[in-house]
């Protein structure tokens, strides 16, 4: 009969920072490193979390997934009734514009509500958000900051001829 044996690492209350463990199937070390955020996101190659983690979290999926989405929306998928509404409101004014232009609005809303319940389209702004924060996470700087420098290199290559 096989015995459930709990591992010195499946409660790290009674473990203390610092403190070298050994894993007893493999025989690896392991100081132990304590802090307030989960594995995955303390983690990678420059502490920001582990690049392949495709898991997210509760702000990611309720605020800045929908937050791309709308910008997209405006920016490309629905900009020609987007700019329809805003041309009408920028002729008849702001205050009467809300009567005006109820059928542009009701156009780009329309629009808005298909893009937002498109299963596709938020799996596509998601996947394009993940491999973002991948990239950010491998190499321990955000997108514009990697634009910022390949245009530095750039310059300096360019400088030089």
């Amino acid at each position: 009969m096989a015995e459930n044996k709990v591992n010195i690492t499946d409660n790290l209350e009674t473990l203390k920072e610092g403190e070298v463990v050994t894993d007893e199937k493999t025989g690896k070390k392991y100081r132990v490193k304590k802090n307030i955020m989960p594995h995955y996101s303390a983690g990678g190659p420059h502490g920001l979390g582990d690049p392949e983690d495709r898991t997210l979290r509760k702000i990611e999926a309720d605020v800045i997934i929908p937050n791309r989405m709308n910008t997209q929306i405006e920016r490309v998928e629905c900009n020609e009734s987007y700019m329809g509404l805003i041309t009408c409101f920028r002729t008849d004014g702001a205050v009467s514009g809300l009567n005006t232009c109820k059928p542009a609005l009701e156009l780009f809303n329309r629009c808005k509500y298909e893009k937002f319940h498109d299963p596709a389209f938020r799996t596509k702004i998601t996947d394009e958000y993940i491999a973002e924060r991948s990239a950010a996470r491998a190499s321990g700087m955000t997108s514009q900051q990697r634009k910022l420098e390949e245009y530095r290199d750039w310059k300096k290559n360019n400088e030089s001829k």
